[in-house]
């Protein structure tokens, strides 16, 4: 008998190693920069485009569902999201979730949304210009404000204005990253979390909290992870019931979903939530404490499949990134010693002699990572640090 067939919608190659330990075959669309070696022998049939064009990889989906039928569609990356939902919608199999992926990823729809049902009440102005934003600016009495595209990820394009006379050259930055109009929100203090959930046939699960270390603002690019969050059972409670609320509001059916939230002195506000595994590892450290594959998870649910045993591996994991900016490197030195200090799962590191780097405008910016366990979430972060810190980089200046 034939196996079962999923079609997968771009992203990395650990996907691929999900559907292959679940025994199915894949065919797989991908654009050109992400394609591999690994993945296309694999495959049953590939296709090369940009998968962002709805009509082409609709037409190449009925085309192979004709030859050799799927059994679902499955993304787990964020511009395969829609198109991978409005496949399988068409198909009429597992995997469509337009609706969810559709409310998630536009962010003004998530605060419409949360808006109309009275739910983490966030002050916002979806602007086209400058002058909009700074009508905005006005209104709030110059509180600080955080602008971002309305579409976007990776932290592209996402600045806090803390005053007036910051605006024009922060609307600047942010219109750079996006054509469309932009989210001009208040600013949201205290500590941010992500909330990593699944979901099967519609009914939710918070998996684990994760505590996020971001760049000094401006911006907020992610540095680092730790699981599980450190927080009170009554905050905890408190973030756990508003996710639930977010992800029935939205209609999310069967897959992983990763919600960002601030904790603020007046409790949980929503940032945004997507309809996929949180990227940064954060689906690893996840899997390692908790046991919860997501992927295999929401896979084996789409197809009909048992799922995997949850096994943990770790009481508590970190991750920490590289991420030197507006510097040329000229010497990196003791990574084997790094890789083998305490606590480190894994040691990824681009940095090389000669290179140079800009700023760090988004997490595609950074230069690899430390991925480390300890007994307690703060014993993983002081693992991830010290082996960090034990990679010795030489480095100058340049102009910014």
């Amino acid at each position: 008998m034939t196996s079962q067939h999923v079609l997968v919608v771009g992203g990395p190659s650990f996907p691929l190693d999900k559907v292959d330990s679940l025994g199915l075959r894949y065919s797989m669309v991908q654009i050109p920069e992400l394609v591999r070696e690994r993945d296309l022998s694999g495959a049953v049939r590939y296709a090369v485009i940009d998968y962002r064009k709805i009509d082409e990889v609709s037409a190449i989906a009925r085309a192979w569902h004709g030859i050799d039928p799927f059994d679902a569609v499955i993304s787990f990356t964020e511009y395969g999201l829609y198109p991978a939902a409005r496949c399988a919608a068409e198909l009429g199999i597992p995997g469509d979730n337009v609706e969810a992926v559709v409310l998630t990823r536009d962010k003004r729809k998530t605060r419409d949304l949360l808006d109309r049902h009275g739910l983490s009440p966030v002050r916002h102005r979806t602007c086209g210009d400058v002058e909009e934003a700074r009508a905005f600016l006005t209104e709030l009495n110059g509180a600080p404000v955080v602008l971002k595209p309305c579409d976007g990820g990776l932290s592209e394009g996402v600045f806090i204005v803390e005053s007036e006379h910051e605006l024009a050259q922060r609307w600047a930055w942010t219109r750079a990253a996006t054509s469309g109009p932009v989210l001009v929100e208040e600013f949201l203090s205290g500590p941010e979390y992500s909330v990593e959930a699944i979901s099967i046939d519609g009914k939710h699960e918070i998996v684990m909290i994760t505590e996020k270390v971001t760049t000094e603002l401006p911006r907020f690019v992610e540095l680092g992870h730790q699981v599980p969050a450190r927080l009170t059972d009554p905050d905890r409670a408190r973030i756990e019931e508003l996710v639930i609320r977010l992800l029935e509001l939205v209609r999310q059916k069967t897959g992983p979903t990763h919600t960002e939230v601030r904790l603020t002195p007046s409790g949980p506000r929503i940032i945004e939530s997507q309809t996929r595994i949180g990227g940064d590892q954060v689906w690893e450290l996840c899997e390692m404490v908790s046991g919860v594959d997501l992927m295999s998870e929401a896979i084996a649910a789409m197809v009909g499949l048992p799922a995997p045993e949850r096994v943990p591996v770790a009481q508590a994991a970190a991750i920490r990134f590289f991420s030197y900016e507006n510097v040329r490197i000229l010497a990196v030195d003791n990574l084997a010693a790094a890789a083998q200090a305490r606590g480190v799962v894994r040691l990824e590191c681009s940095l090389a002699a000669g290179q140079e780097y800009g700023d760090l405008a988004s997490s595609t910016s950074r230069q690899g990572y430390v991925l480390c366990t300890g007994a307690t979430t703060a014993d993983a972060v002081t693992n991830a640090e010290a082996a960090r810190d034990l990679v010795a980089v030489t480095w100058e200046p340049i102009a910014r």
